[in-house]
């Protein structure tokens, strides 16, 4: 101990012992504080109460929270006392919790008052000054209490509502991944760690299907937070553990996490001055090695030995997800530093071994035989940044990029195969449970509304609910650059994009009432929109008139007192057979051609109900076959569609053409993404298929031909890439105006590209490439209408070449 780094004010210490603290001794006058040393997250100190001789009549320990802008859910103190006041009740050793104060007015933060318990502390593993005796009484009272701790049920000491028990590890991989995010990057002044992003991709791969929970966990249970009673003599073998501390990370969940982050020294690196580690090879006498000491905790909880699991991956992943939640913590500890509030000396220090728990924990797990190791997952890593020079992803973007690709493997490739199935079952025009299960999975892993511009904070005018999830509102706030890279790894699967509330034309829609829409638009249509709770749909193309061209558009919107009625034939209503469809955004006129408005300024956008009144959705149209239930590009008639002016109209009359083309740039360059993405995944199978098919008694990998069309299928996918980064570099910097001809022509270069390559893979897949048994015809599909999609390939070329008649002019 020594003099208060965070020093508290120990007149109000003082009264708040007194009026609050059970047997507080009545001739204390004065008291003095403290801070312990030991310890990294929540300051704790030694509270003496002094007589007016000032001779000691009480020892007390204060834990409080630190100051500062603190992380969510962190440094809970409330939680600590809660845990230690209910197991005074059970044979598991805690300190007697005398009073909590979360009254910030005291001591300026939240804390707790517990006893005092004198004993020893060992701060080193190794125990060296102890003789072996000591050591392995030491190390058995130490499994024993943790089995204690295990045995003991929630519900029993009122811990009920504790903690969650379901999907422990899961939610605990997300908490301290997100915990990792908010302590790099820009804002913080670091950048990722290449080991942790590696670490998350293999961790979130392998995350237990089922496993043992339900049970009081610690959290961070290790010899140092252990007091053991005083030892008579060095090797002296009659050991208790007294109180175990540092209650911050109990929860309810699952117990082989807390007994692989007990074992930690045995898995960290040596010569760690700041975390003193265990050597395998060479332990100390008395202290057991791994195994022995595990068979110890199994024995005295009652629960399966972990180590003699029939699935090898079990032990690494615990011990693997403990490494990464120290490097979490060392990050957290390294960012307030940097912010001037950390609690400890050494926090600088610590955050240094951030990068040497990552990397030791890819030692451990490399050598796990599991079909979804670190390094097929680094593979596909590469793959999204080849040829990306100069746009390569920002640190923010890389953090997501690589939660998106794991996502993309633990999640979404594994339901495709249920996703096809119920698309041709007689209920495909009702939603899948799976794609329900998908966004709330999304959800919880901070994968939500990803598009959301830059600007979106400043747009939005409407907040939160209450109860409602800030994250559903906010976006990581990304750059059209930024975003690009994570929509191509969304559209390597049809499916994808839904499930991060990313799909078309949700996205284009709801940009539209972000940037055009009142408070009342948005309250009303926008909210559930970004909550996932209802999907739209955007009625603008017509079958009787050529509809690129937006000013041919035959649809009426007419005026009758405070309504408008709305009176047309619309197709290719993408998501219109959607039982979750509620709003429509339909373009039509407002002006006649002979009313002597100017011909861009007759169209206008109004949002109305989908089940309005004369709405009627007439079929579902195919595309190659694929109805694409049941999301579905409908044909939509509206018959007198009445309609509130002031409550419907979008921007205003006349607005529309220039709504339409505000909608369109960024979700081109969406889509532009996406297609790159299909022909990343087309171009991956082939690989695949080539060095696994033989033909004529040799690979097709060896064959001139095949290598000529996958050789050419890489420079063509990486030159639509570029093209597109390039766009979406340019929307960025210039803005749509300027950025127009550059969107434009990866919007003609993209779907080119991903066809020539799902083509050139489904090729080589011969029959099977055509068939539902790839997603090769599926993605063939997709990528074809999107040829037609926010406008043809003639458009667009035709929009590139007045620019070039422009600049030759200059």
């Amino acid at each position: 101990m020594g003099a208060c780094r965070q020093p508290v004010d120990e007149h109000a210490l003082l009264r708040f012992c007194r009026s609050s603290v059970r047997d507080f001794p009545r001739e204390c006058v004065s008291i003095d504080v403290e801070q312990f040393g030991h310890g990294q997250s929540n300051p704790t100190y030694k509270v003496v109460a002094l007589n007016a001789r000032k001779v000691p009549c009480a020892t007390y320990v204060l834990r409080k929270k630190p100051p500062g802008t603190l992380l969510k859910s962190a440094h809970a103190v409330e939680r600590e006392y809660a845990v230690i006041a209910a197991l005074q009740r059970t044979n598991v050793p805690v300190p007697r919790a005398l009073a909590l104060c979360e009254d910030a007015g005291v001591l300026g933060e939240a804390f707790y008052i517990m006893s005092h318990v004198d004993g020893e502390i060992h701060l080193r593993p190794g125990m060296e000054k102890c003789g072996a005796g000591r050591r392995g009484a030491t190390y058995r009272a130490m499994a024993q209490t943790l089995g204690a701790l295990h045995s003991v049920k929630p519900g029993d000491v009122g811990l009920e509502n504790f903690g969650r028990a379901e999907r422990y590890s899961e939610r605990q991989l997300e908490r301290w991944a997100k915990q990792y995010e908010a302590s790099v990057g820009p804002g913080v002044g670091v950048e990722p760690e290449r080991s942790v992003i590696d670490l998350i991709a293999w961790l979130r791969a392998n995350v237990p299907k089922s496993e043992i929970s339900a049970r009081l966990v610690h959290g961070d249970f290790r010899l140092d937070n252990l007091v053991l009673s005083r030892a008579r003599g060095s090797d002296d073998a009659n050991v208790k553990v007294l109180a175990v501390l540092d209650w911050e990370l109990s929860t309810i969940g699952a117990p082989y996490a807390d007994v692989a982050f007990n074992c930690l020294p045995y898995y960290l690196p040596a010569g760690i001055e700041l975390y003193p580690t265990l050597n395998p090879e060479a332990l100390p006498d008395g202290i057991p090695n791994e195994r022995d000491y595990v068979d110890m905790w199994a024995r005295a909880s009652g629960l399966p030995d972990p180590l003699r699991s029939r699935d090898s991956a079990t032990w690494p992943f615990y011990i693997a997800l403990s490494l990464f939640r120290g490097a979490a913590i060392l990050a957290g500890v390294r960012a307030r530093a940097m912010q001037g509030n950390a609690s400890s000396a050494n926090a600088h220090d610590m955050g240094k071994l951030v990068d040497v728990f990552a990397k030791r924990a890819l030692v451990v797990v490399k050598g796990v035989s599991v079909p979804r190791g670190v390094s097929e997952l680094v593979r596909v890593d590469r793959s999204s940044i080849i040829g990306t020079i100069g746009f390569e992803p920002s640190s923010k973007a890389a953090v997501l990029l690589n939660k998106l690709k794991h996502f993309m493997h633990a999640h979404i490739y594994k339901a495709e195969e249920g996703l096809e199935a119920h698309a041709i079952t007689s209920h495909r025009w009702s939603v899948s449970p799976i794609v329900e299960s998908l966004k709330d999975s999304a959800k919880r892993a901070g994968l939500w509304n990803l598009w959301l511009p830059l600007d979106s904070a400043a747009l939005l005018k409407i907040r939160p609910h209450s109860g409602e999830d800030p994250a559903l509102f906010a976006g990581p706030g990304l750059t059209n650059l930024e975003y690009a890279h994570l929509a191509e790894v969304m559209g390597r699967s049809v499916w994808a994009s839904e499930a991060f509330n990313c799909s078309a034309p949700d996205t284009g829609n709801m940009e539209v009432l972000l940037r055009y829409g009142t408070a009342a638009q948005q309250e009303r249509w926008l909210r559930p929109l970004l909550t996932g709770e209802i999907r739209s749909c955007f009625a603008m193309t017509e079958p009787a008139v050529a509809s690129s061209d937006a000013t041919n558009i035959e649809s009426a919107i007419v005026r009758d007192g405070d309504d408008y009625l709305l009176n047309g034939r619309k197709w290719w209503t993408s998501g219109a057979c959607d039982p979750r469809c509620k709003v429509i955004i339909f373009m039509g006129k407002t002006a006649r051609d002979d009313s002597g408005v100017a011909k861009h300024k007759q169209q206008s956008m109004v949002l109305c109900p989908m089940n309005a009144r004369g709405v009627t959705v007439v079929r579902p149209l195919t595309v190659f076959g694929y109805d694409d239930a049941p999301h579905g590009h409908a044909e939509v008639t509206f018959t007198d569609v009445r309609v509130n002016a002031a409550e419907s109209i979008l921007l205003g009359e006349g607005r529309g053409f220039e709504i339409a083309q505000g909608r369109l740039g960024p979700g081109r360059l969406h889509h532009c993404m996406r297609l790159i993405g299909m022909g990343e995944r087309a171009l991956e199978l082939a690989s695949d298929r080539a060095k696994s098919r033989v033909a004529f008694g040799a690979p097709l990998a060896r064959n001139g031909n095949v290598l000529q069309r996958l050789g050419q299928s890489r420079v063509t996918l990486d030159g639509a890439r570029l093209l597109t980064l390039q766009a979406a570099h340019s929307l960025d910097v210039d803005g749509i105006k300027v950025a127009r001809g550059a969107v434009a022509a990866c919007k003609v270069a993209a779907p080119a590209a991903a066809l020539a390559v799902i083509d050139t893979a489904i090729q080589i897949h011969g029959g099977g490439g055509v068939s539902q048994d790839t997603p090769l015809a599926r993605l063939y599909a997709g990528a074809r209408t999107l040829r037609l999609a926010d406008g043809p390939d003639e458009v667009h070329l035709e929009t590139i070449a007045k620019m070039e008649f422009r600049r030759s002019k200059l």
